[in-house]
């Protein structure tokens, strides 16, 4: 146990140094724009921009975190992949919170609940990062569409996660999560 945790560790830190500090100052920054963008009575109607923002950046650093080593260890590389997207989604909702600075802020249980709905939602694409991608060119494309597919339900659900949240979309983003549990883990085959 202390080894998987050391290499989680190691590959975590590997991927923050070759990001770099450029994905989270644009993050913070357009967080911080729309801040202060927002008009008082945008919250009246329901708009959030301050959180609909902490949720476009968190999914650009996610990005940029998943793809910057593409190298992960055999042994541990869904669990990496689900750590780095667990750390970004309660970073993603705790600097939302701070962040907001209307008079009729969310609660803290809005955005526990935001972080949530983040990781459920881009979840399957960190599964699907996590297979090795075997050789030949239909291998390649299957993976590749696999990737894309994951990266447009990733997109739909948080659209679905953030507007409504109804028990359907959270039944719909676990099975997603299943699927795309399946493809990492080998089980189905590629030919």
């Amino acid at each position: 146990m202390h080894t998987q945790l050391r290499i989680i560790r190691l590959v975590a830190l590997a991927r923050l140094r070759s990001a770099g500090w450029v994905p989270w100052l644009l993050a913070i920054a357009w967080v911080s724009l729309a801040s202060f963008q927002e008009p008082l009575f945008f919250r009246r109607y329901g708009i959030d921009l301050v959180d609909d923002a902490a949720w476009i950046g968190g999914a650009a650093v996610l990005l940029v975190l998943l793809l910057t080593e593409r190298r992960l260890p055999r042994r541990c590389g869904v669990a990496v992949n689900l750590v780095i997207l667990a750390a970004i989604s309660v970073l993603q909702s705790g600097g939302a919170y701070m962040a907001d600075l209307s008079p009729w802020p969310n609660s803290w249980v809005d955005h526990l609940q935001s972080s949530g709905s983040f990781f459920l939602a881009w979840a399957p694409l960190s599964l699907t990062l996590c297979r090795k991608i075997g050789a030949g060119r239909m291998n390649q494309l299957l993976g590749k569409l696999v990737v894309l597919c994951a990266l447009l339900m990733g997109s739909m659900l948080a659209v679905a996660l953030r507007s409504s949240p109804s028990a359907f979309v959270v039944l719909s983003s676990a099975l997603a999560f299943l699927g795309a549990a399946c493809w990492a883990s080998g089980r189905i085959e590629t030919t």
